[in-house]
């Protein structure tokens, strides 16, 4: 397997389902990139892929979309725990993340051209776990993806046999509550389901405090497996990776593949470094309750 098969997807099936073509994309994506030529505030005009990628997950609505886009950019230095000093091949992130967790994209769409992501976290020391980090690589993982990937939306599978209560109590609400505003805000994730396997008995606790923060919705998508037979019925078996029963490759060699990809993708991650907006160039002055509600009364994530 090559790079070029790390995620594989069908741009045109996936228009159809919005019932666009490519004509159709591309006046869209016009219309995105005028907007940003007006906004001085940005480091940039985001490139094509980007902006259909972000139209997708905003189901085609214009202004979110742009509101979407300019979260991308400005919530770089806001929660710079998630976005600063993380990139994938210059910084300790790669050689950290290896001892706590394995999280890859899987390279097959489902049938409903959603795209699965597998966490795989490692029995470490709680000292070493941070799940800041953990994110952060989701970050990377995602950035990726915006310029090169085309789904209608996003499926986990988390294997939590690593996971001791050490590691849960360090996934705090503040934690919680930046992450899903960045699911939100930032990604406009359509989560259709979480799935998780190998959970220990003191997983409820993690869900007690994850349901705080999650509309009963998508709540109610996530599924919790006795065994990897259970998983079966969701996921198609022959998508997953070869130590869990898959035909694909296995996990860890999966890991090493993105490891490559994202050293060819260096040079993003190098512009990315740096990149900020110029608060003092936006049109309109952006205020606390417009980003950050979870410092203040937290808005449960909204779900498709």
């Amino acid at each position: 397997m090559s790079t070029k098969d790390l995620f594989i997807t069908d741009r045109e099936k996936v228009r159809k389902e919005w019932g666009k073509n490519a004509s159709e994309v591309k006046e869209y994506i016009q219309i995105i990139r005028e907007w940003m030529k007006t906004q001085k505030h940005l480091p940039e005009i985001s490139d094509d892929n980007m902006i259909e990628f972000v139209l997708t997950n905003c189901k085609y609505s214009i202004e979110k979309t742009k509101q979407n886009l300019d979260m991308y950019y400005t919530i770089r230095s806001l929660i710079p725990e998630f976005f600063k000093n993380i990139h994938p091949t210059k910084s300790d992130l790669p050689n950290t993340l290896s001892k706590v967790t394995l999280y890859v994209p899987l390279p097959k769409l489902t049938s409903t051209l959603h795209r699965v992501s597998f966490v795989k976290y490692i029995e470490i020391s709680e000292d070493i776990f941070d799940p800041h980090k953990v994110v952060a690589h989701g970050c990377n993982l995602y950035e990726v993806r915006l310029h090169e990937d085309l789904v209608m939306g996003e499926i986990f599978i988390i294997d939590a046999k690593g996971l001791s209560m050490s590691h849960i109590l360090k996934i705090t609400p503040a934690v919680l509550k930046k992450y899903v505003l960045v699911l939100e805000k930032v990604w406009s994730n359509r989560l259709k389901e979480i799935h998780c396997i190998n959970y220990p008995p003191y997983i409820d606790k993690l869900l007690a405090l994850t349901k705080i923060f999650l509309k009963k919705k998508l709540y109610d998508r996530i599924h919790l497996h006795p065994n990897i037979e259970s998983l079966y019925k969701h996921i198609p078996r022959d998508m997953l990776p070869s130590d869990y029963g898959g035909n694909e490759k296995s996990i860890q060699e999966l890991s090493d593949l993105w490891q490559i990809k994202f050293k060819e993708c260096e040079k993003r991650f190098d512009a990315l470094e740096n990149m900020e907006v110029n608060e003092s160039l936006r049109p309109e002055v952006l205020t606390n309750s417009d980003v950050l509600g979870y410092y203040g009364n937290f808005k449960k994530i909204d779900v498709d």
